[in-house]
């Protein structure tokens, strides 16, 4: 609560309720001529109503009057402006083209080559096309089996690397075991054989597909799978092999069972190899058995 004693106060509240009168006072008979009476509170009033006024005034001549050209403009303005004369640019230049356009018709036209129309066909894509049907036909089906049995053969899309490097993938493990023969190209050992326990899971080192998925006399069963950037995996002496030919492959999904069979093997144990572009490389740099 104010302290009614405080004399700021005190002579506000006087000012605020008291009356005021205006008068005149005749310079020669001195007599006093009245010529209104005012309260403090009507004076307090008219200030601030030609406050509220002027204020008007002014936000107006700012906003929309002249002043408006002398103030620094604000970020939001100048990316309205800057947007409008993007769109009329836009605009500027598809009159353009529709004027030369029409001028290219005209030199034909004047040249005395045949023209079958002045104007350029636009499409509406907002057509609404209705009564289609939507169902496939046999002559569809058919075409859909048939590309896709020769999208078979090949890679799909989603198994390119963008990485042409080996060191840039990573393998899955094909089978846990210990090497007991390693990669020697001297002596024709194109991979490296690990042993493992019998009917192990052998499996995929990368995605792929498989293009090689059978039986050989040396080699027993043998799965090789045709990866991204011309890499090649083999897997040879499986009792058992779970894919077919054409196969799709994920990484460390099983293609078969290890074993002991084909001529060349000597016991439970898978033959591993890669290559890329053609050319052996050494499994043990990029995969840790």
């Amino acid at each position: 609560m104010i302290n009614s004693k405080n004399p700021y106060w005190e002579n506000f509240k006087s000012f605020f309720f008291k009356s005021y009168k205006i008068s005149s006072v005749g310079s020669s008979s001195l007599k006093d001529t009245t010529i209104g009476f005012f309260k403090g509170s009507q004076l307090i009033s008219y200030f601030v109503y030609f406050f509220c006024v002027f204020g008007l005034i002014f936000f107006l001549l700012i906003a929309y009057g002249p002043l408006q050209y002398f103030l620094p403009k604000s970020t939001y303005f100048e990316k309205s402006e800057l947007i409008e004369l993007i769109l009329t640019v836009d605009s500027l230049e598809s009159e353009l083209a529709l004027k030369s356009e029409y001028v290219f018709v005209i030199k034909k036209l004047l040249s005395g080559e045949l023209i079958d129309s002045f104007m350029v066909i636009q499409n509406d894509s907002s057509i609404l096309f209705q009564n289609i049907d939507l169902q496939t036909s046999k002559e569809d089906s058919l075409l859909r089996e048939l590309v896709q049995a020769e999208d078979l053969y090949n890679i799909p899309l989603s198994y390119a690397s963008t990485n042409p490097g080996l060191e840039d993938f990573v393998f899955f493990k094909p089978v846990d075991g210990i090497v007991t023969s390693d990669f020697d190209v001297s002596e024709g050992h194109f991979g490296v054989d690990v042993v493992t326990n019998t009917n192990s899971p052998v499996k995929a080192a990368l995605d792929g597909v498989v293009i090689f998925s059978d039986w050989s006399i040396s080699s027993g069963h043998t799965v090789i799978i045709q990866h991204a950037e011309n890499i090649i995996s083999v897997y040879m002496h499986s009792s058992s092999i779970t894919k077919k030919n054409n196969d799709l492959v994920k990484a460390g999904e099983v293609i078969g069972v290890v074993g002991n069979s084909g001529e060349s093997s000597s016991g439970p144990h898978l033959h591993f190899e890669l290559w890329q572009n053609g050319s052996p490389v050494n499994p043990i740099d990029y995969i840790d058995f």
